[in-house]
């Protein structure tokens, strides 16, 4: 099986993010792979395991490439960057089309994703991928099943009163959710493999798009302004020992929060 898998590298959840100015973020230098994209990632390396093929890890991104090293440690045999200085500023939809633009001429049986980013929680960059190349999509499975010779796959996702069933013909695209598996943690020698791999590089003039396509003039989602949360109040301590600490707690809940 051809199969490729989305990935992006987004911040750590505990990296530092100040707002800079009114368009721009300052982030810790902090990154790791997306959750869910290494779901994604797993779920190919068990396909291949099971029908042989190439699992080939793909992103959009100008500058980090650590998700593609992760995706070649976890066993991936390839991993291509889409970079060009014209995708600056690119949105989940022109990010999408540049995804789409590498994939359109390429034969693959399968597109996997997390079922979203940490880092803007969107969930569109697969879906709107799908829906560019003209191929069925699913989102959220815990379940995945592929009859190689039918070229057909069944899914099972999560809704609000149970589980769902769905089958659809192959090439489809599909994005994953936690509960589908438990991804691998990378051998030793595969991390040096990786850390020495050369990450092939694709521009968007080989994609066949041009810059009034991708970047933010090709952006249908425009951020208007940065705020920062809003500050706590400071921390109210009661000194008082039981049982007069509680009757000075509830005073305050009622008098001061005014929650009771």
């Amino acid at each position: 099986m051809e199969i490729y898998v989305l990935v992006k590298q987004v911040p750590d959840p505990e990296a530092i993010i100040k707002v800079k100015s009114d368009s721009e973020l300052e982030i810790e230098n902090k990154y790791f792979t997306n959750f869910f994209d290494e779901i994604a990632i797993e779920a190919g390396l068990k396909l291949r395991e099971k029908f042989g093929g190439k699992v080939t890890a793909l992103t959009v991104d100008n500058k980090k490439v650590d998700a593609l090293r992760r995706g070649i440690a976890m066993s991936a045999d390839d991993a291509i960057q889409i970079t060009d200085p014209a995708l600056e500023g690119s949105d989940q939809f022109a990010i999408a089309r540049a995804l789409a633009g590498y994939l359109k001429d390429k034969p693959f049986d399968l597109i996997l994703a997390g079922r979203q980013a940490m880092d803007d929680d969107s969930g569109i960059v697969g879906p709107a991928v799908a829906e560019l190349l003209g191929i069925p999509h699913v989102n959220t499975i815990i379940g995945l099943e592929i009859d190689d010779p039918r070229k057909e796959a069944k899914v099972v996702r999560e809704v609000e009163s149970g589980k769902e069933i769905l089958s659809c013909p192959l090439p489809a695209l599909f994005t994953c959710q936690k509960g589908l598996n438990n991804p691998r943690i990378p051998q030793v020698m595969n991390v040096m493999k990786a850390m020495k791999a050369q990450i092939k590089k694709v521009d968007i003039a080989a994609l066949g798009l041009n810059a009034a396509e991708v970047g933010s003039q090709g952006a249908k989602i425009k951020v208007q302004k940065y705020l920062p949360p809003p500050k706590r109040p400071p921390v109210k301590m009661i000194k008082e020992d039981f049982p007069q600490s509680v009757k000075t707690l509830v005073k305050l809940l009622r008098e001061e929060a005014k929650i009771i």
